[in-house]
């Protein structure tokens, strides 16, 4: 069965560490078996350093959607989306994409959205410098 999830959730929630701990739980993190997609692999330089700009990210979002349509296409058993997907038109053209190729879709909200005490844990631990008063707002207008 080819499975697409699509993980949503505050930065500095445990997204990509989800991300690879599901590839490793349902492919044996046989890299050839999964593909995780996320826009902010677009931000690091070839050294490896993380540069997030703003203006950037509609271009890196298409790029990503764009990676993920392939992924659909080489029949790649398990893809994940693992961006915050705060908005559900951020994750719709994925959702539409997966299941016009046969994918069975899920959908999975990683942490604790509304707690403003995980909303301080996130802030401090996230590795993209993402301010407290930024992800307190995204939870703010996270939809369900």
């Amino acid at each position: 069965m080819k499975q697409v999830f699509i993980l949503r959730g505050l930065p500095g929630c445990g997204k990509t560490h989800y991300a690879q701990t599901l590839a490793d739980e349902l492919v044996a993190g046989d890299e050839s078996q999964y593909l995780i997609c996320s826009t902010d692999d677009y931000f690091y330089n070839d050294a490896g350093e993380y540069h997030f700009e703003k203006y950037k990210l509609p271009q890196y979002h298409n790029l990503n959607l764009a990676r993920f349509i392939n992924g659909l296409s080489e029949g790649i058993p398990l893809i994940i989306v693992d961006n915050t997907n705060i908005k559900k038109w951020e994750f719709i053209a994925y959702s539409a994409a997966a299941t016009a190729m046969g994918y069975q879709v899920k959908e999975v909200i990683v942490g604790e959205v509304k707690d403003k005490s995980m909303q301080h844990l996130y802030a401090k631990r996230n590795t993209h410098g993402v301010a407290l008063k930024t992800i307190s707002k995204m939870a703010y207008i996270f939809e369900w």
